[in-house]
């Protein structure tokens, strides 16, 4: 023990402290620390300032460095031109920053030879016009005179999530002039991880909508679901009326959820003992089975187990071990570096 304690003293020994420290931090944070960055890879996917268009209200600076007295505010009128001296109107809607100051420099040169180039800043982007809709205080249009507005700063605008919002599953629709697609965006997520500046960027015409929560069922003619699910509760049976639909309603498993040990129980509608059903749900999941997807009654209660060890467990428990390996090795590797040094 004293000749350990003395191996630590020696600077050999706290490069032994520090990289026991970094080792064990890595094998127990890797496994977050990957899961936020690749949901920042997959939510980043908005535009830059460059790519704005411009449309009637907007706002840009327009800098001739060779004649300064031609710098100026413009405004972009209804019919989407702006006014420069001697030169008249000029159309700039729909143009983004590069192709705006391209046409300025050409407009200009026919009055001033002399300019060779010139530099565009949008400074107010007026008809930047997003939609927020659905589960948020105030649903609406929304005008922003920044060109570069992500998804959350919107539902911030409209007032923020109504406690009954459900921001895992929040919809973005791009405007109909640029083809009208959408994506579910998981903003809780970027909540949670701190990423909501990697949400995506929204587009004039842009609508986000903010659903709502599953509200709990308190009648008589719903079922309850317990367990690994993401929001136990007790739900109306709806549609089929079936098991997978019922924890469907109930967010579905978590990713400690053992699909292969679901207990279904169901009391006796004469009053008498409840009977207890184990379904192996990965049957109908995986091999087509309806026996194990059966139909559920008013009353009945899932519970869906847990694992006792998932792929995440096992590979905390590998990456420590691996570090525990690790440092063993060093260790014993100073040792012997100690030893040889005083022999010699």
């Amino acid at each position: 023990m004293n000749s350990f304690l003395q191996t630590l003293s020696t600077p050999a020994g706290r490069v032994l402290v520090v990289a026991f420290t970094l080792v064990f931090t890595c094998a127990v944070v890797s496994p977050g620390t990957v899961h936020a960055q690749a949901g920042k890879s997959e939510s980043q996917t908005g535009t830059s300032a460059t790519d704005y268009r411009v449309g009637a209200g907007d706002h840009i600076y327009l800098s001739v460095p060779q004649r300064p007295d031609l710098n100026r505010q413009l405004a972009v009128g209804e019919d989407g031109n702006v006014n420069l001296p001697l030169v008249g109107n000029v159309n700039v809607r729909g143009l983004n920053k590069t192709e705006i100051e391209t046409k300025l420099l050409q407009a200009l040169r026919e009055y001033y030879p002399s300019v060779n180039k010139v530099e565009v800043n949008i400074s107010q982007a007026l008809s930047n016009v997003v939609f927020v809709a659905g589960e948020v205080r105030f649903p609406g249009k929304y005008s922003f005179p920044e060109t570069s507005v992500n998804m959350w700063e919107a539902i911030r605008e409209a007032g923020g999530p109504s406690p009954t919002a459900n921001l895992s599953s929040v919809r973005v629709v791009q405007d109909r002039s640029r083809g009208g697609q959408s994506q579910l965006i998981d903003v809780q997520a970027a909540i949670e991880n701190g990423t909501v500046q990697n949400l995506p960027i929204l587009r004039p015409g842009d609508t986000v909508i903010v659903p709502g929560s599953e509200e709990l069922y308190t009648g008589s003619a719903g079922v309850n679901v317990t367990g690994a699910v993401i929001r136990p509760g007790n739900y109306r049976l709806t549609g089929r009326g079936d098991l997978v639909g019922v924890i469907l309603l109930a967010g579905g498993p978590t990713d400690r959820a053992n699909l292969s040990n679901v207990h279904l129980i169901r009391p006796d509608t004469g009053g008498g003992k409840s009977e207890t059903y184990k379904i192996d749900l990965n049957n109908f999941l995986k091999k087509g089975k309806m026996e194990s997807n059966p139909k559920l009654r008013a009353g009945d209660t899932v519970t869906i187990q847990n694992k006792s060890f998932t792929g995440r467990d096992i590979g905390l428990i590998l990456s420590f071990v691996t570090a525990l390996g690790t440092i063993v090795l060093l260790y014993y590797t100073i040792q012997n570096e100690s030893t040889n040094s005083n022999s010699n």
